[in-house]
């Protein structure tokens, strides 16, 4: 990659901490960015993904530190497991606030200033649910599809401007999500340091490479 800035939404949890210290660690100068950052510094910055105009101000922000961005991750996620018939509209709601809305927000903000500056990379976090169907998966789901719509659209309207944006539909990933479950084992699942490692490969190909989709899974499939 030509130019050597980029954000990390969601860059405070598990996998956003794994790409951010990956991406820093090749050479990059990395803002990570989420609503969990307690002390902004030029590296760290708050955002809310849901707010429009908390979106528009990180990205000012992190241009003025870095200058152009060239590679936008999206690792925000929420998550609400449960069946449908017993799902809140205020879980379904911000599920997919924050995986779909969130995404839109983020992805149309780089978009608008790649375009003007020759180009750039957006890279998705997506999951198995965005193409298969799981029990108490509803609103995760719903948001993860929406996510896959979303990429191929900003893909398509990104081809004259080289813009490129990527899928990355992840099988069960080791995060604290799965730490209080002894039944289920890290051995069956992918470390964030896999993801991370592929998000480095996508983001270092040059603008003239597409990498739509990718799907990511852990030894047994679908765990």
């Amino acid at each position: 990659m030509s130019a050597r800035n980029a954000i990390v939404v969601g860059g405070t949890g598990d996998i956003g901490s794994a790409v951010t210290a990956r991406l820093r660690a090749e050479g990059l100068r990395v803002v990570c960015a989420s609503n969990d950052v307690k002390q902004e510094t030029p590296d760290e910055m708050r955002v809310d993904v849901t707010d429009e105009a908390s979106v528009a101000s990180l990205f000012d922000r992190a241009e003025k530190e870095l200058g152009s961005i060239a590679l936008l991750v999206n690792c925000s996620g929420f998550g609400a497991f449960t069946p449908l018939e017993e799902m809140s509209v205020h879980d379904w709601r911000k599920t997919i606030d924050v995986n779909l809305t969130g995404t839109f927000l983020c992805a149309r903000e780089a978009f608008r200033r790649m375009k003007a500056r020759g180009g750039g990379r957006l890279i998705h976090i997506g999951s198995v649910s965005d193409h298969l169907a799981l029990p108490m998966n509803g609103a995760y789901a719903a948001s993860k599809h929406g996510v896959r719509g979303l990429t191929g659209v900003l893909n398509e309207e990104g081809k004259p401007y080289s813009i490129r944006a990527t899928l990355i539909s992840l099988g069960a990933v080791y995060t604290s999500f799965w730490r209080t479950r002894p039944d289920f084992s890290p051995a069956d699942m992918l470390s964030v340091e896999e993801v991370a490692q592929t998000i480095w490969e996508i983001a270092r190909k040059p603008l003239n490479v597409r990498v739509d989709e990718i799907r990511l899974l852990p030894p047994k499939g679908v765990l």
